[in-house]
């Protein structure tokens, strides 16, 4: 998301040790970067993509309360979007994001300008997207990730938004009856700062079919500065209509539940 973040402060010898694992990735994202799509999970990018031909169209819905005490830092957003196999191991995914920010998001010119009023919403940012799986192992699938996100003008002056490139390294593991775990290492760069995050995700199914509704645990963070970044978000992901129509649903909650979002995705398989 393209809203103006606090400047990470991790340690030296942290940041270039964990630099060199993602520069392999941020070569890589050059020509292969991902998407918001999380075909198998909410936040956490899936080593899944769709087969070389197919396309999955998707809505996705956040509201998120930075903190619990100031509902001026409230904010909503809405993701269409649409995801192609170009082949069967690379995707392209188009995305946008229409969204609200509370006045408490605005750079100070343009809350003095407002006055007690919240600005209405507007197209906040659009980004375009790859992956490539690399490799499918006897006991670890690997991808290559990355994208870019470009901030509408609207965004740049309301909220200081500025452009948004980041390097995904995906490590997945299926095990029977389609229970998986996937650990994301995340590189990216916002303006003149660049952030080190993790995203680790478990799922499994909850129903006597395998291909039915399953249920799942994010735990998302920076890798330097977990212990005021951390958040995990309880899934349930539930097939409607057959196995192309997927409805998935979670709630987060972080920072010592300061801060909550509750997601809702609507995805199709064609």
């Amino acid at each position: 998301m393209c809203c103006p973040k606090t400047k990470r402060m991790g340690r030296f010898v942290m940041r270039r040790t964990t630099g060199i694992l993602c520069a392999a990735v941020w070569i890589g994202g050059i020509m292969a970067v991902s998407g918001h799509h999380a075909l198998e999970f909410i936040d956490t990018e899936s080593y899944t993509t769709p087969r070389k031909g197919e396309s999955v169209v998707y809505l996705r819905y956040d509201y998120m309360t930075e903190d619990k005490r100031d509902s001026s830092l409230d904010r909503w957003e809405w993701t269409p979007g649409y995801v192609y196999g170009l082949t069967d191991r690379l995707m392209i995914d188009v995305h946008t994001h229409y969204a609200f920010f509370g006045a408490g998001h605005l750079v100070e010119e343009e809350r003095e300008k407002l006055g007690d009023r919240d600005p209405s919403p507007f197209f906040e940012a659009v980004a375009a997207s790859l992956q490539y799986r690399v490799l499918e192992g006897r006991l670890l699938d690997v991808a290559a990730a990355g994208r870019v996100e470009v901030p509408f003008r609207r965004a740049s002056s309301m909220l200081d938004a500025e452009e948004v490139y980041e390097g995904v390294l995906i490590l997945h593991r299926e095990f029977a009856h389609h229970r998986q775990i996937t650990l994301n290492l995340i590189y990216g760069v916002e303006g003149s700062d660049d952030h080190y995050e993790f995203a680790l995700g478990m799922k499994t199914p909850i129903s006597a079919d395998p291909h039915g509704i399953a249920a799942g645990m994010e735990f998302l963070g920076e890798i330097d500065d977990i212990e005021d970044s951390w958040s995990v978000i309880p899934g349930v992901y539930i097939p409607i209509s057959g196995p192309d129509t997927l409805l998935k649903a979670g709630a987060e909650i972080g920072k010592n539940a300061e801060s909550t979002k509750i997601s809702m995705t609507l995805m199709h398989l064609f």
